[in-house]
């Protein structure tokens, strides 16, 4: 996974797009203008104008379910004794249950592992020439994504919903000249903001 690096150095090459820079933090969804980031495939002058992922909100169902489900067999251990079971009165059954229970707790954390790791390597980059979008589906099987900004034709998103609404993020639309693929960044914060920016850039490679 090293498509995006955090870098000590920024680059001063060209404060066109960067004239105020931003420390980013490590779980930052939206960030304008970060400093100190860097992805593998940059080039020596190119700057990254927007980093985008999905709104940290848009984790809570699996945290939620993790959550249950980590506590699941503490609370079988606890209540059955209770009405009656008892599959705890030998060795073997012992043994049989920690066996089952590790297995168990093995795959619980690796669900927990695979979906933070989704939510932390989907980013959506704009810099000062183009449009990257870095999408994972699992740990070894990565898409990346590229366009220059003056392939770019139009943006727009969407939001609906309250919970979107509320905590201000949506969907961004990024639509390419030709034959090239357009560009998606789902449940993003700020919307409206980057599509600001984004349109800006449009705006600045047409004239």
């Amino acid at each position: 996974m090293t498509d995006l690096f955090v870098s000590p150095k920024p680059k001063k090459d060209n404060m066109l797009f960067s004239t105020d820079p931003l420390h980013m933090n490590v779980f930052s969804s939206f960030c304008r203008n970060p400093k100190g980031v860097t992805f593998q495939t940059q080039k020596q002058h190119e700057i990254i104008i927007l980093f985008l992922r999905a709104h940290f909100i848009t984790n809570l169902s699996w945290i939620v379910l993790s959550l249950i489900f980590l506590l699941l067999p503490l609370i079988v251990l606890i209540f059955l004794p209770r009405l009656g079971v008892d599959f705890l009165s030998s060795a073997q059954t012992v043994r049989f249950t920690l066996v089952y229970v590790l297995f168990y707790y093995l795959i619980i954390f690796s669900y927990i592992f695979i979906s933070f790791l989704q939510w932390f390597y989907n980013v959506f980059i704009v810099t000062s020439e183009r449009v990257v979008d870095i999408d994972y589906s699992d740990i070894v099987v990565h898409n990346i994504a590229v366009t220059n900004l003056s392939h770019l034709e139009d943006v727009n998103y969407t939001q609906s919903g309250f919970i979107p609404t509320f905590f201000n993020y949506g969907n961004l639309f990024v639509q390419t000249a030709g034959n090239e693929r357009n560009f998606e960044a789902y449940s993003i914060p700020k919307p409206r903001e980057a599509t600001h920016i984004i349109g800006d850039l449009i705006e600045k490679g047409a004239g």
